[in-house]
């Protein structure tokens, strides 16, 4: 196959910019994989900052609880009041309704 003066002209420019584009086409999958694991490392250290700050919550349960029972032991008044909150019934939902309907 021979080439003319004019031909190699276009031809040969063009030979670089095909070799980077083959360059990025093999290097694509490496990046993405790449990237897939630092956003996966990411989310793995927001989930665990989560369960964390969970855990903490629980414990702070835990000790109100213990705070609770001292004040039950005590004899104070406050615990008929707490009692009564606590058996507050939650506000019914605007849009959900109480029944379900099962025909077909």
């Amino acid at each position: 196959m021979s080439f003319k003066a004019v031909e190699l002209q276009i031809a040969v420019p063009r030979t670089s910019e095909a070799g980077r584009y083959q360059n990025e086409a093999q290097q694509r999958p490496v990046i993405d994989q790449n990237l897939l694991a630092e956003q996966t490392a990411k989310e793995a250290n927001e989930a665990r900052q989560r369960s964390e700050a969970l855990d903490e919550t629980a414990h702070t349960d835990v000790r109100d609880g213990q705070s609770r029972n001292k004040e039950q032991q005590s004899g104070s008044n406050e615990p008929e009041v707490t009692s009564a909150l606590e058996t507050v019934k939650p506000a019914e939902h605007p849009y959900k309704g109480k029944h379900i309907d099962l025909s077909l």
